[in-house]
């Protein structure tokens, strides 16, 4: 094989439209970031675009990510141990679609479902841990919780399940073409979700080339061999923050919450902002001007 054969086969770049060829409908789907940071929402937002249903998804700490996939229709099984809007409120559409009994669902601690992915990681089909005792998790979920004793000690714990999604979708900064993912700021469980998954895909603000992340090896988070497809989507993450590089959008996150207050203005937001590609949604929740501002006041914060 030639150098540049050795370079395409490596290549792992794609389009935003092409995600349709890792995610099909009925896929397990376990969605990265963590409260109102670092979702992968041009993701999501092209899970919509492309009409892809019935999907279980998985997340640790969701926010306008669930909110969004569910009000559009795209789950029918969620597993979750918290889904917020922090302080803009409850959830409106995975509120309703609770309170109605329109969703099925899967409520896991948070722990116990990073433990779950951690186990896949490793190849072993339970992981064991402390907890959680004096909660109703393991009467509520004894499919989920086991007990068990340990054979060393004998002292009595927890086991749970290996968790293994289709598809892992994810947001960082930077990658090279081969699938080596940078991540600063927080990286949540992202690597977890990397190593459990049987097919990974991560949106980056930039792809550079392999040189540049070895200027800062220790960036590396989630090297390419987890990693099937790369796609380069500055603010890939709006309206979530991707700290350090842009923070939140409050005015956007604030027009969310009106409009999806309602499941008749909610098809309006996605009207407007999400069955457009994903270079028109940018410009319709305020275009680059609104887009510099937000990584401005990043700045601003990181100097104080």
């Amino acid at each position: 094989m030639t150098t540049k054969e050795r370079v395409l086969a490596q290549n792992k770049v794609a389009k935003l439209t092409d995600i349709g060829r890792l995610i099909k409908d009925g896929d397990s789907v376990a969605i990265g970031g963590a409260w109102l940071s670092s979702h992968p929402m041009a993701l999501v937002r092209q899970l919509i675009r492309s009409g892809i249903r019935n999907l279980n998804v998985m997340t640790i700490l969701g926010s306008v990510d669930i909110d969004m996939l569910v009000g559009a229709g795209c789950v029918d099984r969620l597993m979750f141990s918290f889904v917020s809007m922090e302080a803009y409120g409850l959830p409106p559409n995975f509120r309703r679609a609770i309170e109605k009994g329109e969703l099925k669902y899967d409520e896991i601690s948070g722990l116990a479902i990073i433990i779950g992915f951690e186990a896949t990681g490793r190849g072993v089909p339970f992981l064991p841990y402390r907890g959680p005792f004096g909660s109703d998790y393991l009467n509520q979920r004894p499919d989920f919780y086991k007990k068990i004793v340990c054979p060393f000690t004998g002292e009595e714990m927890t086991a749970v399940p290996a968790i293994k999604p289709d598809v892992a979708i994810i947001h960082a900064q930077r990658a090279d073409p081969a699938g080596n993912i940078q991540i600063e700021g927080t990286a949540g469980s992202d690597l977890e979700l990397a190593k459990a998954a049987r097919r990974v895909i991560v949106s980056v603000e930039e792809v550079v080339p392999t040189e540049v992340l070895r200027e800062n090896p220790f960036k590396t988070k989630i090297p390419r061999i987890y990693v099937d497809m790369v796609i380069e989507q500055p603010f890939g993450a709006h309206p979530c923050s991707l700290v350090p590089g842009y923070v939140g959008d409050p005015w956007h996150m604030m027009t969310y919450m009106d409009m999806a207050a309602k499941p008749d203005t909610f098809k309006s937001y996605l009207d407007q902002y999400v069955m457009r590609s994903e270079d028109e949604y940018l410009e319709a929740a305020g275009g680059l001007k609104q887009m510099n501002l937000l990584k401005k006041l990043a700045r601003e914060v990181k100097s104080l």
